[in-house]
């Protein structure tokens, strides 16, 4: 009994370590590309090369994590590999392009069937998380939480990356194709990840926080890079490429703090609750999509039928959700015992 203390000790020191080197690489990243450190070469090499040694880490580690589980978990860890891997590979021939060859990365390119091939990967390693393996209402509503995120997240992306993409890029090309496949990717990707968080346990779950926070620095890192091209205002160097240096460490982060040989969590019963963040983070984007949509009427541009089917859809995924949590306090409650009279 008394090596439990000191296993927690240590892992509580891994993570804090783990985290502390996180910082220091991501802030280093930062400020290399922030000061022009070198020049616009220095730069380059040095952001195609930092961030394929992320990306590579980050599989090692999930890779290493995977080891030492059982079960779903096991499938978690290797899936996530898995995707890391194709990361990698994608940064590597990026890198080949930008650092070795040094032309201009064509769009598309080689690199573009790591990247898109590692969105279901990770899809996969989030669906087959203990998590995710949810019944009843609770799946439902989790599910919903979901479908709101997701419509609010398309809605914000159709009107300022996806609108101006579908509109603007000939889609009859595989170049045109690419470059809409990932505003879309990352659209279902962060709504797989409400679907774990609205299902996990109350409590410390810092190796998952860790995994879903860097799937969603990364699927903020492809949008604004996907906006920022299509405004021909990107190259290797930009700001924008902090995001996906942050998500691949953090996700190996989560690797490197998991804990070893874990059981597979069990649905927690209704009367623990879920976490605070699970309640309020659908309701985050909802917010951000009604501003968008605030501005675009003050600015007097046009509403497309586009943009007033996803808000309608948008209004009926939050009705449904807030229809079923009534729903689910009324059969909690249970029913109502008669008085007796006299």
């Amino acid at each position: 009994m008394a090596d439990a203390p000191d296993a927690e000790d240590r892992l509580a020191r891994r993570r804090s370590g783990g985290a502390a080197g996180l910082l220091a690489v991501s802030g280093l990243f930062a400020a290399w590309l922030g000061w022009h450190i070198g020049g616009p070469t220095s730069v380059r090499d040095f952001d195609d090369t930092v961030t394929a040694l992320s990306a590579m880490a980050a599989s090692v580690a999930c890779a290493r994590a995977a080891s030492g589980q059982l079960g779903r978990l096991r499938r978690f860890w290797l899936l996530l590999a898995a995707a890391l891997a194709a990361w990698t590979l994608a940064e590597v021939i990026w890198e080949v392009y930008d650092v070795v060859l040094r032309v201009p990365v064509p769009v598309p390119s080689w690199a573009d069937v790591g990247y898109l091939g590692a969105l279901p990967l990770a899809a996969a390693a989030l669906l087959s998380h203990p998590a995710s393996h949810r019944g009843g209402q609770r799946k439902a509503r989790a599910a919903l939480d979901g479908v709101v995120l997701a419509t609010a997240l398309l809605f914000l992306s159709w009107s300022f990356v996806l609108g101006p993409l579908w509109r603007h890029t000939d889609l009859t090309s595989l170049g045109g194709v690419v470059a809409v496949a990932y505003p879309f990717g990352d659209v279902v990707m962060l709504f797989l990840v409400v679907l774990v968080v609205r299902s996990m346990r109350p409590g410390g779950r810092f190796e998952l926080w860790c995994v879903l926070g860097g799937i969603v620095a990364m699927a903020v890192a492809d949008s604004t890079y996907t906006y920022l091209v299509e405004r021909g205002s990107y190259s290797t160097g930009n700001m924008v490429d902090v995001g996906w240096v942050v998500g691949y460490l953090a996700i190996g982060l989560g690797a490197f703090g998991s804990r070893a040989a874990q059981v597979a969590e069990v649905a927690p019963s209704p009367a623990e609750g879920a976490p605070l963040i699970s309640l309020v983070l659908p309701f985050v984007p909802v917010l951000a999509a009604l501003v968008a949509l605030a501005v675009k009427v003050e600015l007097g541009q046009e509403l497309l039928v586009s943009d007033w089917v996803i808000a309608l859809l948008l209004t009926l995924s939050v009705l449904a959700r807030q229809a079923l949590f009534l729903l689910e306090g009324n059969l909690a409650s249970g029913p109502v015992e008669p008085v007796p009279n006299g």
